[in-house]
């Protein structure tokens, strides 16, 4: 079970601030990665007036009434995804950005107030741990894997939030890479267990969410779970994005393949008798761009 302070048992229900402390394209409406769209914009604005923008940003992105929205949903948990580069630099690793902090307290805090938990997701590591847009990498290449320095900067990383975070209440717990993406698995067995160890030496209560291999969906090479923690899965259906080979109409059939999908994602939690944690799942929702029956096929992909 999960504990609370109160030494009752918690359930996690919510949803991620997606867009926020790690802009994704298909959630800004803007292609690209982050790292590009903002060298853009400041290449256009100059340096006060970028500084302006993103602050502001990042400040009505996410308010107490956004807070209080989710609370009124019943949520009591949010999953924080961010980008290492709001906390350090690439031209100076290892010298912390105190804005960056300042904004993720901000959100611990706003949804402290309304009674919401939140789970802090490193979504965007140095050198990338998989090869997609949301890493912030503008490469497509996961180099973490490659390079042990990019490693040991994130395990740095999360020595620092450990420090920063311990005895924080309303942290559940930290997530220390999102959808990783190791093709020879080992690494990342090998990365959990010493970034474990480093975050241990200095906060040994809260809860570490460890999203399986692939995307958060290939738990096959792993062995005996680590202390206090909780294996994540991200349970998309390709029914849900764009390419999806047919449209959903919620038959028994599609079902049916839905279920077997996340039974096998799952498989190692029931083994283990773990928790699971889904961190992320939802559908990508069409746009006029994607033909006229738009309209309909998000209809049918809410339901």
């Amino acid at each position: 079970e999960l504990i609370g302070q109160d030494g009752k048992p918690v359930i996690l229900r919510g949803a991620g601030l997606g867009g926020h402390l790690n802009m994704e394209n298909f959630i800004t409406g803007y292609p690209g990665h982050e790292k590009f769209m903002r060298k853009a914009l400041k290449n256009v604005l100059g340096e006060e007036k970028y500084d302006y923008f993103f602050d502001k940003f990042l400040e009505y992105f996410f308010t107490e009434k956004d807070a209080q929205f989710f609370a009124s949903l019943g949520f009591n948990c949010i999953r924080i995804p961010l980008n290492y580069r709001h906390i350090e630099d690439d031209a100076n690793p290892g010298v912390w950005l105190e804005r960056g902090f300042q904004w993720l307290d901000r959100v611990i805090n706003l949804c402290a107030a309304e009674g919401i938990y939140t789970i802090i997701d490193l979504h965007a590591a140095p050198g990338g741990q998989n090869g997609d847009w949301h890493c912030d990498t503008g490469i497509h290449m996961a180099f973490f894997w490659e390079y042990v320095e990019f490693q040991n900067r994130t395990i740095a990383i999360w020595e620092e939030l450990a420090r920063r975070y311990k005895g924080n209440t309303w942290v559940a717990g930290f997530n220390p890479l999102n959808e990783p993406c190791d093709e020879e698995h080992y690494r990342l067995l090998a990365f959990y267990e010493r970034v474990e160890k480093a975050i241990r030496a200095i906060d040994p209560e809260h809860i570490l969410f460890w999203d399986g291999n692939t995307f958060a969906a290939d738990f096959s090479k792993f062995g005996d779970p680590l202390p206090n923690s909780v294996y994540a899965i991200h349970d998309y259906s390709n029914f849900g994005f764009p390419s999806s080979p047919e449209v959903y109409k919620g038959t028994p059939e599609q079902k049916a393949k839905m279920l077997r999908s996340y039974e096998r994602k799952v498989a190692y939690q029931e083994k283990i008798g773990g928790h699971i944690w889904n961190g992320e799942w939802g559908p990508v929702y069409a746009s006029p761009d994607d033909g006229p029956n738009w309209e309909s096929i998000n209809e049918d992909r809410y339901r």
